[in-house]
């Protein structure tokens, strides 16, 4: 980050650069296939552009606006208390991740945009935002997102529009301490392809039996509602806290995999005294597929005697614990279990069966320099 306000006359205005390098694979998608990333950093190999954006504050931080290439998932839709976890869907959701073109502007593919954040209020901030609709820039009939921008440094501005609001109130309850819920939405105006019916109106099902029903419809924008709230249930001395979160995103279910989200969990800073900075964090997610994707496999069923599993939902369950090891140093044992991965997705040795639950262990190590 660089300072650009006494260079260039312009008081609070900065410079942002960031960028990603990637290394291996993670098990999400080569081995449990979930809709979640089990772990936030896991991204397609290689090395890309981050973020790369230019920021300026006035009126002491109550405007901030910002220009450039960065991602919706470190400005909207903010949960407190996902610092403590490590499982993707608490920090950005899947309901956005899986459903929007090229997973929407987010890690590790930012996209170009505009965003301005003002504190109306001592509690109310509002924040709107202008992105990229797919910020590969790219048709969603293109190659594979690491084909598509490899090196991050595309900045499209012709692949449709995604715009995104939100409004976060802080708050106080007696007896517990503070608080804050939030609101919002997002709209994409590139079309979907709609998961049940044809541009002939008929069902894609019919693919089953060896009609060819045409291609899938195009449905005309997509949009995502969301909500949460992290609320302060207890707290000690030095910081000692207990945090609870509930979350809930709603999508339509006609052109989206998942059409509903919903999220809670607890989170307890200054585990032990004299720990001050250790957090131990619990938490479960739920994504339902689409009714009308679980429409289509019946219908695939039906049509054509296979026994394929109609796809429900799938839910996370999350136990970690960060340890600060040196002010330079935490340490997270992190275990997950997965119900349903995928929502039930066939089992690659048996089609006629879902793939099994999962249990994942692994070790996150944050350095910071």
């Amino acid at each position: 980050r660089v300072a650009l306000g006494r260079y260039a006359g312009i008081p609070g205005l900065s410079a942002y650069v960031s960028a990603w390098l990637v290394q291996g694979r993670g098990p999400s998608g080569h081995d449990v296939q979930s809709l979640s990333g089990l772990a936030y950093e896991e991204a397609p190999g290689g090395a890309r552009l981050g973020d790369a954006y230019l920021s300026w504050k006035a009126a002491h931080d109550a405007v901030h606006v910002k220009l450039g290439k960065f991602g919706i998932d470190e400005n909207f839709d903010q949960n407190p208390a996902a610092a403590a976890l490590v499982n993707s869907n608490f920090t950005y959701r899947n309901i956005m991740a899986d459903n929007l073109p090229g997973g929407g502007p987010a890690f590790s593919y930012e996209g170009p945009g505009a965003m301005v954040a003002v504190q109306a209020t001592r509690a109310l901030r509002l924040r709107v935002g202008l992105f990229a609709g797919d910020p590969l820039g790219q048709p969603l009939e293109g190659p594979a997102p690491p084909a598509r921008d490899a090196g991050g440094l595309g900045f499209p501005l012709n692949a449709g529009a995604l715009v995104i609001g939100e409004a976060d109130v802080r708050y106080r309850l007696p007896g517990l301490g503070r608080g804050m819920a939030l609101v919002g939405g997002l709209y994409d105006t590139l079309s979907r392809p709609d998961l049940l019916y044809s541009v002939t109106g008929q069902s894609l099902a019919l693919a089953a039996v060896g009609i060819d029903p045409g291609p899938a419809r195009q449905d005309r924008g997509d949009d995502v509602i969301y909500a949460g709230d992290t609320q302060t249930l207890w707290h000690g001395a030095r910081g000692r806290r207990l945090r609870g979160f509930a979350r809930v995103a709603a999508a339509p279910p006609d052109r989206n995999l998942i059409s509903l989200d919903a999220q809670a969990g607890l989170v307890l800073d200054g585990t032990f005294r004299g720990r001050p900075h250790d957090a131990a964090a619990v938490a479960v997610s739920w994504d339902r597929i689409s009714p009308r994707a679980a429409t289509l496999v019946r219908a695939e069923n039906r049509l054509g005697g296979a026994r394929a599993p109609v796809p429900g939902a799938e839910t996370d369950l999350e136990l970690d614990y960060t340890a600060q090891v040196a002010p330079w140093l935490s340490v997270t044992p992190d275990v997950q279990y997965i119900v349903r991965p995928g929502g039930g997705i066939p089992d690659p040795l048996d089609g006629a069966k879902a793939e099994p639950d999962a249990v994942v262990g692994q070790v996150e190590v944050t350095v910071v320099f």
